[in-house]
């Protein structure tokens, strides 16, 4: 949400009850519904009756954007007043506050680090760390994948859930690299295109878990490419996969560069997105002279249909860019 008030919204401000607005926002927050919160903050276009902060049908809530700036200035001074030591409170009420901060500023790093403090905290004196973690996990991963434009490409929270996910590691926890794939960075991927902290965390994923079924992985990032085709980030998180230890062989790369060969070609697509994927994997060590030949031959079949300046221009650089870099045999300096 847009941290920008406009007039009408700051002068409504001293109305209403901000406590109240805090305490029905917070329960939201922490509340324990199976699933993940489909969250929404809606403007004045939306009606709220007097008292009214929130619209929930089970996990899906609508927080009134006059009720969230309300809760939030009652929330930041709840932190400060804890910081500073002028009245200290419970760990799970400062959870609470600190949600409300975040659902309203995903780049407010001192609650990020204060929720760092407080599980590891209540771990340490507990020990129950799945239940702590699982709980902060359904929290964050609700806020990168809810309808929040802001927090999808927060640094911040996907910092949050590095952190969180290395957590579950160190306290010998599985985790699920397919799932949080398909579930958290699929997603915010589409509700904010070229989502470059998304796809960087799914980068950090495939180095959590030795284990992870490949071909699995391969497939759901290769179809979701397919629907996604003028994703760069995916595009380039593809061929990461195919660059590493299980993707770096010839039989995946040469299938892989037929399959999206083939989408190109039946499709006549012309952005560059998918055209830097090929004409990279193209020149690489994955595949051979003989798909390098059909990709000029699909460029030439594709070149006759396409009709604008920009794409023309965009599909003769891929070949030329493939042909110079096959030539060096080396596209590490120039890839996606």
């Amino acid at each position: 949400m847009s941290r920008a008030l406009d007039q009408e919204t700051a002068a409504s401000l001293k109305k209403g009850n901000p406590l109240a607005a805090y305490q029905a926002i917070a329960n939201v927050l922490t509340s324990t519904y199976d699933g993940l919160l489909e969250l929404e903050i809606l403007g004045k276009s939306h009606f709220f009756e007097d008292g009214q902060y929130v619209l929930q049908d089970g996990c899906a809530a609508g927080i009134s954007k006059l009720g969230l700036v309300q809760a939030f200035m009652v929330a930041r001074q709840y932190l400060k007043d804890h910081l500073d030591g002028v009245k200290s409170r419970p760990a799970d009420e400062i959870l609470a506050t600190t949600a409300v901060i975040l659902l309203f500023d995903p780049e407010f790093l001192t609650a990020a680090n204060t929720r760092k403090r407080l599980i590891q905290a209540q771990i340490s004196s507990c020990g129950d760390a799945r239940s702590r973690l699982d709980k902060e996990k359904r929290f964050l991963d609700s806020l990168l994948t809810s309808r929040l434009h802001r927090h999808t490409k927060s640094p911040t929270l996907w910092s949050h859930r590095r952190w969180l996910m290395s957590m579950f590691a160190s306290s010998n926890l599985p985790t699920d690299v397919l799932g949080d794939l398909r579930d958290i960075v699929f997603v915010a991927g589409e509700r904010h295109p070229r989502n470059y902290y998304a796809w960087c965390h799914a980068r950090f994923l495939m180095g959590l878990d030795k284990n992870v079924n490949f071909p699995e992985v391969l497939a759901a990032v290769r179809a979701w490419c397919f629907q996604h085709h003028t994703d760069t980030s995916g595009w380039s998180f593809l061929y990461f996969l195919l660059n590493t230890k299980d993707g770096s062989n010839v039989g995946v790369g040469v299938s892989t560069f037929t399959q999206v060969l083939n989408l190109v070609s039946s499709l006549r697509l012309a952005n560059e997105s998918v055209w830097v994927f090929l004409r990279t994997l193209a020149a690489s060590r994955l595949v051979g002279d003989e798909q390098s030949s059909q990709l000029r031959a699909v460029q030439s079949a594709v070149l006759e249909t396409v009709r604008t300046p920009a794409d023309q221009a965009v599909l003769r650089a891929a070949v030329d860019w493939c042909e110079t870099y096959r030539q060096h045999g080396s596209t590490h300096a120039a890839g996606v």
